[in-house]
């Protein structure tokens, strides 16, 4: 192909549409679900936490405001960006089979920066600060003013683990004292407890008969990151207000340096594509998130007891 202008601008549109279709295509499981997307306007967004939760309560006598105690929580925006190259002679041979494949994988890194973000969040969440100025995953978690609520916890990957952490988030209580109403419905799990996962939420039955009381209570998302870890997480993500931030001052975009007088193609001979955004991610409300930080591989052994509906298990590797 000559190293026209005409001929340029075809390569920009076809790689354009190319990295256009890939993004659109590429699946992210994370944000959607633990997240709240909220567009930013400025370098830094401060966001303002009311507790406790609201609720509707009989309206006697004038209105009560129900903000009682307002906390500030700042993010400040980063920048990102990946760039690849093409060597101009293989434009000029036509040689553009796998840069097509570079350019679909620069897509799929764009596309992923909201769940390596987050992953990066999860992680970090012994440490990271929230709302209430405390590790996102705490013991100390004083929004009742009668004592610390905890959302950690070494919890082994099995239904009554799951039955535990469960009954833990639904007792977490507001500054009146009252159920904050937290249920949990997702799972965060490494892959060594995938099949443990199907077989707690989506058989129907258990090893031996009996039913499974536990099918259908929560879904789950497994993350090869978290591989040889043992630690899982469990979330409500039914709130209006997500587990996490998702915060967006300029989404990815494609940007290019392809004209035969930019620099990089007078002195290396290389077309340069790049991609680059804006963006943070924060922590919403600890109450709905919980982290276990020992699954322990742990396994069903036997059918539901008749007096319990629990599952017993012993510590035999998996099937």
């Amino acid at each position: 192909m000559l190293i026209t202008p005409a001929n340029l601008a075809a390569l920009q549109t076809s790689f354009s549409t190319i990295f256009g279709r890939a993004f659109r295509a590429y699946q992210t499981p994370l944000v959607g679900r633990i997240a709240m997307t909220v567009s930013s306007t400025t370098k830094t967004q401060t966001y303002g936490w009311m507790s406790p939760l609201m609720k509707m309560r009989r309206w006697l006598g004038p209105r009560a405001v129900q903000n009682l105690k307002a906390n500030s929580y700042m993010l400040e925006n980063e920048d990102f960006e990946a760039t690849v190259a093409a060597d101009r002679n293989e434009i000029a041979d036509d040689a553009l089979g796998l840069f097509n494949a570079r350019v679909e994988s620069l897509a799929a890194v764009g596309a992923q920066l909201p769940d390596q973000l987050l992953l990066e969040a999860l992680l970090a969440g012994e440490t990271g600060t929230g709302f209430d100025s405390k590790a996102f995953f705490a013991s100390t978690h004083d929004l009742d003013p009668a004592g610390n609520q905890s959302n950690i916890g070494s919890v082994p990957f099995n239904p009554g683990g799951w039955a535990f952490v469960r009954a833990t988030m639904a007792s977490y209580t507001g500054e009146d004292g009252h159920p904050l109403g937290i249920m949990p419905n997702l799972l965060i799990i490494p892959p060594e407890y995938e099949m443990q996962a199907a077989a707690m939420f989506k058989a129907t039955t258990v090893p031996g008969g009996g039913a499974n009381v536990f099918a259908g209570q929560a879904e789950y998302i497994v993350v090869p990151e978290l591989a040889g870890t043992n630690d899982w997480y469990a979330f409500d993500t039914r709130q209006p207000i997500k587990p996490f931030i998702y915060q967006v001052r300029q989404p990815v975009q494609l940007v290019s340096k392809t004209s035969v007088t930019d620099d990089n193609v007078f002195w290396q001979k290389e077309f340069v594509w790049g991609i680059d955004a804006r963006a943070a991610v924060g922590y919403g409300p600890w109450f709905t998130a919980f982290k276990s930080t020992d699954g322990g591989a742990i396994y069903l052994t036997s059918p539901p007891a008749a007096t319990d509906g629990e599952w017993a298990f012993g510590g035999t590797a998996a099937p």
